[in-house]
């Protein structure tokens, strides 16, 4: 009988947004995610904070990241300490994204970018704070980058994503 195809049950649209809302706990802070859509889609960034229940203006869940924008480029050993932090230059950027266009990865970042990074800042309502804090950003991204060419650790976050 063709009316028992139907008799299946349904899914409450209530069902619907409790499962959405617990499912990603994981984008926390430090996480290293790759950036899907825009300006800087297949760029790495770093979760500065997570807002997982969304917040008036952005009723859906979304990141503050602070990602690479420029990424240093390859150095040899014959290359003089000059040429060598010329060529260790990062630029960063803020960003405020959807979780539905970050890809998060298995890699983490240890960095303390909250107190610079805020939502306040990446709003753009006061350019001079964003560029101060972008500074900041790229001050502590280069440090951490020249610890990771001594140690080898998080080298992976410095190097471009190759697709």
């Amino acid at each position: 009988d063709h009316r028992d195809l139907h008799s299946f049950p349904t899914r409450r649209s209530s069902d619907l947004s409790a499962e959405a809302k617990k499912a990603p706990k994981f984008l926390k802070a430090g996480k290293v995610v790759l950036l899907l859509n825009g300006r800087q889609a297949g760029k790495k960034a770093v979760i500065v904070k997570s807002f997982d229940e969304g917040t008036p203006d952005r009723p859906y869940g979304h990141a503050l990241v602070a990602g690479i924008m420029k990424y240093p480029l390859k150095i040899t050993k014959g290359m003089s300490e000059k040429k060598i932090a010329k060529r260790s230059r990062i630029k960063p950027f803020l960003k405020c994204v959807n979780y539905n266009h970050v890809m998060p990865t298995r890699y983490a970042l240890d960095v303390e970018l909250k107190s610079i990074v805020t939502s306040d800042v990446v709003s753009g309502s006061n350019p001079t704070a964003r560029q101060n804090s972008r500074k900041e950003v790229k001050k502590i991204l280069e440090d951490k980058y020249s610890t990771s060419l001594k140690t080898g650790k998080n080298k992976w976050f410095f190097q471009k994503l190759r697709f």
